[in-house]
């Protein structure tokens, strides 16, 4: 009797199949690394990409914040290291920061929150409690990794944020809102100005630790119009280092190092109100100053940034006719793509639940500060050709990260290819050309705005 081709037994029949089946649904399959530029989403996105609303002249600003620091025992937000998640107590308390700014029929929110980030979830909660749409309210975080968490229902979202809460959610959004909506309220005169330094010394290269930084520090400042011995009447400060100097051993509710430049700032030069926005992090570590905890190394990383700030604003030129701009753009994405290397993804059977299929890019013009949200962890690499693009028109890129959705790490080409980290494998959803292509996205939506 012939014996049965070796394919076709069962002792070798069964582990095949399985094999096939391992492969099918979880991988790894050959990655798509088409460059965007080539892609259809680009050209439906870019199509899209409309004249922003502008006008020109007097600018008007409105200032509140609402504490939105948890009662100890709430879960925290940031590390999936920490154990438990549960916080014991309270270092620096935390808040939401709303500042509306208006010029004729233009008028937009900017929300700063002590939060990780500032997921869809919450971005369309606030809105909705807001009365406002889409575009709206300028979304950003300060990324702290001591804020509250239990806010996000996604599955990966609670890896590193906590159990779900369903009812704090809402009321985080509301508090959120309630922040916004005061912030329109009571609208007075005011002139702008721009405070920026280098600062080098406060970060390193996460990815890549013989490379550099995009070390920009920015301030937007607000002063009540007419009154030019006056301080501040509210400052927009924008940093690119990770707000995780306090670490994971950490379970306290703590602002970390944005807090405390928050407060400094506030003391050193008068300034009514500040809020924080956080930068490009994606490839940006904080240095930590030796203290005696980690906590009180994050006050001092916090204060000698405010002090390397306080006389570039003492110094600052205000503008008394202002032109702001707002540009909003629902973009298409390119399939969800897990890497395993460069040239081999997860299947997408698999992981297609991880991220949308559309998000969404904001722009703010005003006055020569270009005000840049991103959805996700926005790196310096970027951060620095994005700049570098826009430098000769006389404005300022401010790159933030965090805008009202989540993408994961925003990295380069060259680092997702070249660089095989946590950043550009773990946390990078989309591939090599997300990055690039929301850079390329946002520099035409910067152009708009320009005269």
């Amino acid at each position: 009797m012939l014996r049965k081709p070796w394919y076709r037994r069962k002792r070798y029949v069964i582990p095949l199949l399985l094999v096939v089946l391992f492969v099918v649904a979880i991988g790894p399959w050959p990655a798509d690394n088409t460059p965007y530029a080539e892609a259809g989403y680009f050209a439906e996105t870019a199509g899209r990409i409309a004249p922003p609303s502008k006008a020109s002249g007097q600018l008007r600003a409105g200032f509140a914040e609402t504490d939105i620091t948890p009662q100890v025992g709430h879960q925290l937000a940031g590390f999936s290291a920490r154990d438990p998640f549960d916080s014991d107590s309270i270092f620096s308390r935390c808040f939401a920061r709303a500042l509306t700014l208006s010029v004729g029929d233009v008028e937009v929110t900017i929300l700063a929150v002590d939060l990780l980030l500032v997921n869809e979830q919450v971005a369309q909660a606030v809105l909705e409690k807001s009365g406002l749409k889409a575009g709206g309210i300028f979304f950003t975080a300060t990324h702290t990794h001591g804020g509250p968490g239990q806010w996000g229902a996604h599955p990966i979202e609670q890896i590193i944020i906590g159990d779900y809460d369903a009812d704090y959610s809402d009321r985080l959004a509301a508090d959120l809102a309630s922040a916004v909506t005061a912030s329109r309220e009571q609208m007075v005169p005011v002139d702008l100005g721009l405070a920026k330094t280098d600062a080098p010394d406060g970060q390193v290269n996460r990815v890549d630790r013989a490379r550099g930084t995009f070390d920009q520090l920015s301030a937007l400042l607000f002063r009540h119009a007419g009154e030019p011995d006056a301080p501040p009447f509210a400052a927009l400060v924008s940093y690119g280092a990770h707000a995780t100097v306090s670490g994971h051993r950490s379970n306290a509710i703590n602002a970390d190092y944005p807090g405390a430049l928050v407060d400094r700032l506030r003391e050193a030069t008068g300034t009514e109100h500040v809020m924080f926005a956080a930068g490009t992090v994606g490839d940006a570590s904080p240095q930590r100053p030796q203290a005696a905890t980690s906590e009180e190394s994050a006050v001092k990383l916090g204060e000698s940034l405010a002090d390397e700030l306080t006389k570039p604003v003492a110094s600052a030129d205000f503008q008394p006719t202002v032109t702001l701009a707002n540009s909003y753009l629902p973009v298409d994405l390119p399939r969800v793509r897990v890497p395993v290397t460069a040239g081999l993804r997860l299947s997408p059977l698999s992981t297609r639940w991880i991220g949308p299929e559309r998000s969404y890019l904001h722009v703010l013009r005003i006055g020569s500060a270009l005000l840049i949200g991103f959805p996700g962890d926005y790196s310096g690499q970027l951060g620095t050709r994005l700049a570098g693009e826009l430098v000769g028109n006389g404005v300022t890129a401010i790159p933030t990260s965090f805008n009202g959705d989540y993408l994961g790490y925003l990295v380069s080409d060259g680092d997702f290819y070249n660089a095989p980290k946590y950043e550009t494998r773990v946390m990078n959803f989309y591939g090599p050309w997300l990055g690039p292509y929301l850079n390329d996205l946002a520099e035409r939506m910067a152009r708009g705005t320009l005269p």
